[in-house]
């Protein structure tokens, strides 16, 4: 059997108290408050507490060579080297744990820049339940945070507060403003309407389908749609899950914005299409019963073939699907639909369920659209209060 050291590791020193049930039977509160050394390894599910001793044979060990375990044996004790291995921080040839080295591999062939993979990996979710958590009480409302932690800050930003502002000239007035007064978030969908072929069709165009390309040259072609994209890559991809869809069965689906259609991942039943809607938006109840969920994915591969371990790639992403989601809001205000978009996913879960492979295609954000209900059951920001700046009155 041979060993290396993972591609990337990071370092951490945790100060945070920390609860151990046996501090408790100790006669103490059950806090322990001594720091402690913390590993972040993308291609691991979380961090891992590791000593000094440990870092220092970390550091001394190659991670572009796999080296015999004897020989590492001869040179290292025994007993750390087995300790490394068993949290996955040493990777063996041949492979005990088929996930972890199948992400470690990502993690060398994908030009990630390190602390955008890092970010990346240990800033996932994996099942929260937000509407749990509120009927637990552990949620703060608006009230109970300002209590907490005071006033939020003011809406009304100014840097020179002394300085007298120059007043802007009225703007124009068309349709699009009206479009854009329209465009809001919906939380209360309509729990048994069925989305119709038409305006689902014309959302996916419209929002995530190709209308053009351009070869760059052999072997690059851009990408154009209705929201832009970094390098005109358009890297964020769009998978379905569906629930009530005029035509389409409830599933798990893929849509191709070349050829405007669907490729079926996963047939569902009915109430299994509701248990992934409700984990995939990590419990937000509100969200849960839309007819269609749209999950914006990122394909690390694509984006990082151009911008090789650039430090803004990873942010371009985020940018991307942010243009996409604004681009879905003001469609479905123009077709009378609701919508919404969240970050607040069960990313493991998301992509577990779409089979994406780790580090190479990840869950961004979730985007939803339909029939709105009449029934306020959860607040949203409509009405609101207008803002009318006194030199326009």
């Amino acid at each position: 059997m041979k060993l290396r050291r993972c591609a990337v590791l990071f370092v951490e020193l945790d100060h945070e108290p920390r609860f151990e049930f046996t501090r408790l039977l100790q006669g103490g509160d059950g806090l322990v408050r001594t720091p402690r050394w913390r590993a972040l390894a993308p291609h691991l599910p979380e961090p891992v507490t590791v000593t000094l001793a440990q870092l220092a044979l970390l550091e001394a060990l190659p991670h572009d060579e796999w080296v015999d375990a004897i020989e590492l044996q001869a040179r290292h004790a025994a007993a750390e080297l087995a300790a490394l291995q068993a949290v996955g921080l040493l990777l063996c040839d041949p492979p005990q744990d088929a996930q972890w080295r199948g992400r470690d591999d990502a993690a060398r062939e994908v030009a990630w820049w390190t602390p955008a993979l890092v970010a990346q990996a240990q800033g996932r979710w994996s099942g929260v339940d937000i509407q749990a958590q509120n009927e637990r009480g552990l949620m703060l409302d608006a009230r109970e945070m300002v209590e907490a932690f005071g006033a939020a800050p003011e809406p009304d930003y100014r840097r020179t507060p002394q300085a007298l502002p120059q007043p802007l000239a009225p703007p124009r007035r068309s349709e699009f403003d009206a479009l854009l007064a329209a465009r809001r978030t919906c939380r209360n969908f309509e729990g048994e309407a069925v989305l119709d072929a038409g305006r689902f069709a014309t959302m996916m165009r419209r929002v995530w389908g190709a209308v053009g390309t351009r070869e760059l040259a052999p072997g690059a072609v851009a990408v154009k749609k209705t929201s832009p994209a970094g390098g005109g890559l358009h890297a964020v991809e769009a998978y379905l899950l569906v629930q009530r869809v005029e035509g389409v069965a409830p599933g798990l689906y893929h849509y191709l914005a070349m050829d405007h259609s669907l490729e079926c991942l996963r047939p569902l039943a009915a109430a299994e299409a509701a248990k992934l809607a409700h984990q995939f938006v990590a419990g937000q109840n509100w969200f849960g019963n839309v007819p269609v969920m749209v999950i914006m994915t990122a394909r690390f591969e694509r984006v990082f073939w151009k911008y090789r371990r650039h430090t803004k790639a990873w942010r371009v992403l985020h940018l991307d699907v942010g243009h996409l989601s604004q681009t879905m809001y003001l469609s479905a205000a123009e077709l009378g639909l609701g919508c919404f978009v969240t970050a607040a996913i069960n990313d493991s879960q998301v992509d577990a369920a779409l089979d994406l492979a780790p580090l190479r295609e990840a869950a961004i954000a979730v985007v939803g659209f339909g029939a709105r209900s009449d029934v306020l059951t959860t607040m949203e920001l409509d009405p609101v209060l207008p803002v009318v700046p006194a030199h326009l009155v």
